[in-house]
């Protein structure tokens, strides 16, 4: 969660200029009701954690992701197009929610929210925004359980001392990366390709029972 939040940081201040009222209104966990059904979302999740195998998690995650992929490509969402708008079934309550499930579940919400923003049809300067934003306002209420709990440790700062560094190179080149990835058609491509590229990992993971 550090070495996320220390990327995040500097891609939130290089698109500054997209995060605005208007962008984080429709943006978990900044609704209204999107914060509360997050909460709730985590609990469950956890509740999840202690009665259902991961494994069973991974694998419908990774059929909801391949599923979700199919349908974007074709329903030609992989093309650029003007943003969606966002209703109850799809909007940022259902994604809060879906997210802290998952989250409390198996640690991996942010792939529903990726999910919701990509069906949204974002610029990809409003995605990576929206994302990060999201990212770093839960990973703050993370934060603030976790050393209510005292899992901040010297263990802990000295595993984010070692990583940081390692994870700012793959910053840059990233960074580097986008500069091919400009147009909305790529951007969008590349997504669902890691999103597919999850989806594999997860079905690996499951099938290999780590």
């Amino acid at each position: 969660m550090l070495v996320a939040d220390t990327l995040a940081l500097p891609m939130l201040w290089v698109h500054r200029e997209h995060l605005d009222r208007a962008l984080l209104r429709t943006v978990p966990p900044f609704t209204p009701a999107s914060l509360g059904l997050l909460v709730i979302g985590l609990i469950l999740g956890g509740l999840l954690l202690g009665h259902v195998p991961p494994d069973v998690g991974r694998l419908a995650l990774a059929m909801v992701i391949v599923v979700f992929v199919v349908f974007q490509l074709r329903r030609g969402q992989a093309v650029a197009d003007p943003p969606r708008t966002a209703r109850a079934w799809n909007g940022p309550e259902a994604a809060a929610f879906g997210g802290g499930i998952v989250d409390g579940w198996l640690s991996t919400g942010g792939v529903v929210i990726a999910m919701f923003l990509t069906s949204r049809r974002l610029p990809p300067e409003q995605f990576v925004t929206a994302i990060v934003a999201y990212f770093l306002a839960t990973d703050a209420i993370r934060a603030v359980t976790y050393a209510a709990l005292g899992f901040w440790t010297a263990a802990t700062v000295a595993l984010y001392l070692h990583t940081a560094p390692i994870a700012l190179a793959g910053y840059a080149a990233g960074a580097l990366l986008h500069r091919f990835l400009a147009s909305d058609r790529l951007f969008r491509r590349a997504v669902l390709l890691l999103l597919t590229g999850y989806a594999v990992a997860l079905i690996a993971r499951a099938a290999l029972g780590r």
